[in-house]
Parts: structure tokens; C-alpha cells; sequence
């Protein structure tokens, strides 16, 4: 089979998309398939992403030029693992509708719901998930912040996590624990993007939930040191500990799971994402977002959780891959939506 992997981008997230390409690649060529990966973010070239990290970044040109359009054309799956910016939020995927070439992940319209943090957390709640209270500033609305986060801190107590509203792999995340650091962080997180999410810090342990198909992969525990998973403890430190499945009580380990495919549902996504979740002393769960292009290096979390059901990277790749284009083909030939009784859902 042909596959093109889509990776780099010129989002913040650029070098964690290649270490997802250079692992997808190793994986999907050692199962016989042909494998290219095209960099969106050089102008759509064929690279190697050993190496590309080092390549300066071409300016944006949203539609592949000739070259690249055929490539595109003779594949028969693209899957990308571009994080963040245009790669997840639904703009490349449109390109790919517009040429009519198959692709492994969430339509347009739910990458960007579930990229939006605003609009995830709307349709949690009304979906029956629980998330965190919260509060959004518009960066064009700077001189009413002081008093927005004055009141925000009287309602949602301290501290609070202050994050853009459309980032990923918590860029410009912080943990504020007055006002003044609120207002700084917001700064930062507005540099990401036109909105800010202020949102209840939730005391407790961070877990995730992987949805392959619309199965629930077994609950994971990132255990921090300092108990707080930003960027830096996320990507940059080797004392982090990876439980799975989780050492909660299995009823706790269910309702996440539920909620978990509830909102896969809620989001409309399709073929696999990963949702995060805190779990409050009291045994309360609250989903933070939704990851619909989660990471596919060997010690990703959305890999490490398959594992546990004895699937290992090449093997959950190709599962992506058969279900979307099962999807297509469904698409195409007008039985989507349709099933045939008895048919199996597992991973």
C-alpha cells in the first residue's frame, strides 16, 4: 500500500510531529508498505524526517504544487501526525477533501471543534462530561482583563490554568497562583491565539483515554514529578512514570472510559483521538480536551495504551489506516452509517 505521512508543519509543534513521522514511518515500511513523508510546512516536499528538523521552513503555500499533487494522487492513504496549527485543526484535511485523497483521522468541521477548547468544553458539558469551570478572554479586549480575572478568581478560586484556546501538547500553558501571574500568562497564551482559556485547576492525577475505532484503549496514569504535566514535564523530562492500566478502582477506570467515547461522540471524530482527564480526590473525573491527532512515537501515550491489549505501533497504524478507509469507501459507495449486525467493533 501506498502511504503518505504528512509531518513538520510550521505550527509550535513542528519537532514532535517529526519524531511521530520518523516512528510511523520505521513502523508502517517494516509492514511492506511504501511509505513518503511530505512536509506541508517546506511546501509540501518529500523528506526525510531524520533530518528535516534542520531545514528552514519555505513559506506557506496552502495547495501542493504539481510534483507534490501527484504524489498525493497516486497514494492510497495519507495520514498525518502534523500537531497543532493548520495540521490538526481541520485546514489540512480540507486540502485533501478538495484533491479527493483518502485520510486517516477526524473530518474539517470536528478537527477544529475538538482543536477549539472553548467549543469542546461547550459540547462536554452537553454531553453529560464534566470539565472544569472556566472562564475566555478575547485578546482584543486586553483593558478588561484585570477585571474579567478579578471576578474569574472570586468564582473559580486559585490556582488556575491559563492556556491559548487552540493549542496543543500544552503550548503556553500555565499555572497561575495570583492575579499578576494570570495576567502574565494570559499574554502568553494570546500570543498562540485570538482566545484564552481560564480555566479551575483540578487537584489530582492526570490520566488519558485513547478511543481506536470507537473502542476505549485502557485508562493511563502519567504520574509528574511536582504533579503538574506541562510542555516541559511533558516533552523534556525522563522522571515522568507511565501506568497502565491506571491503579484507580475499576469503576473509576469505566466511567472514563465512558466518557472518554462520549465525547469522541459528542466532537464527531472519527478513527482514533485521546482524551485527557483529571481525577479529583474525591474521585470525581473532569475532561480537560481532546487530542484528535495524538503522537505515534514508540513512547507516546496513545501507543503505550494499545500496547496493553497487544498492539504495537505498526499494528495500531494499520488499524487506523483500515478503518478510514473502510469510511471512505463507505462514503463513496453511500453506505455510510450503515451496519451490518454482528459486526465487529473491537480493536
Amino acid at each position: 500500500m501506498k502511504v503518505i505521512i504528512l509531518a513538520g508543519g510550521d505550527s509550535s509543534e513542528r519537532e514532535i510531529s517529526l519524531a511521530s513521522a520518523r516512528c510511523a514511518a520505521l513502523a508502517l515500511s517494516e509492514g511492506k508498505h511504501r511509505v513518503t513523508v511530505m512536509d506541508p510546512g517546506l511546501g509540501w516536499m518529500v523528506i526525510d524526517p531524520a533530518s528535516a528538523s534542520s531545514l528552514g521552513r519555505s513559506p506557506a503555500r496552502p495547495l501542493p504544487d504539481e510534483d507534490s499533487l501527484g504524489l498525493l494522487a497516486a497514494a492510497d492513504i495519507v495520514f498525518s501526525v502534523l500537531h497543532g496549527g493548520p495540521g490538526e485543526d481541520g485546514t489540512i484535511h480540507a486540502v485533501l477533501e478538495l484533491l479527493g485523497v483518502p485520510y486517516a483521522g477526524s473530518p474539517v468541521g470536528p478537527s477544529a471543534i475538538a482543536m477549539n477548547k472553548v467549543t469542546s468544553k461547550r459540547l462536554f458539558a452537553a454531553a453529560g462530561v464534566p470539565t472544569p469551570e472556566y472562564l475566555v478572554l478575547e485578546a482584543e479586549d486586553r483593558e478588561h482583563w484585570p477585571e474579567v480575572l478579578e471576578h474569574g478568581t472570586g468564582r473559580l478560586g486559585l490556582p488556575l490554568i491559563v492556556k491559548p484556546a487552540a493549542q496543543g501538547s500544552t503550548v503556553g500553558l500555565s499555572k497561575c497562583s495570583n492575579l499578576a501571574q494570570c495576567l502574565k500568562a494570559a499574554e502568553l497564551a494570546a500570543g498562540y491565539g485570538p482566545q484564552v482559556v481560564v480555566e479551575r485547576f483540578i487537584d489530582g492525577r492526570e490520566l488519558t483515554v485513547g478511543i481506536l475505532g470507537e473502542v476505549p484503549l485502557p485508562v493511563l496514569e502519567i504520574v509528574v514529578p511536582g504533579g503538574f504535566y506541562d510542555y516541559r514535564a511533558k516533552y523534556q523530562s525522563h522522571d515522568n512514570q507511565y501506568i497502565c492500566p491506571a491503579r484507580i478502582d475499576p469503576a473509576v477506570s469505566a466511567r472514563a472510559q465512558h466518557y472518554a467515547l462520549e465525547a469522541f461522540k459528542v466532537l464527531g471524530l472519527k478513527d482514533y483521538s485521546r482524551l485527557d482527564f483529571r481525577l479529583d480526590e474525591s474521585g470525581g473525573l473532569w475532561c480537560i480536551e481532546a487530542n484528535n491527532q495524538p503522537g505515534m512515537t514508540d513512547s507516546s501515550l496513545f501507543p503505550k495504551a494499545a500496547k496493553v491489549l497487544g498492539l504495537d505501533l505498526r499494528a495500531v497504524l494499520e488499524r487506523i489506516i483500515h478503518l478510514a478507509l473502510e469510511r471512505f469507501q463507505a462514503v463513496k459507495t453511500g453506505t455510510a452509517g450503515k451496519r451490518s449486525p454482528g459486526r465487529d467493533r473491537g480493536a
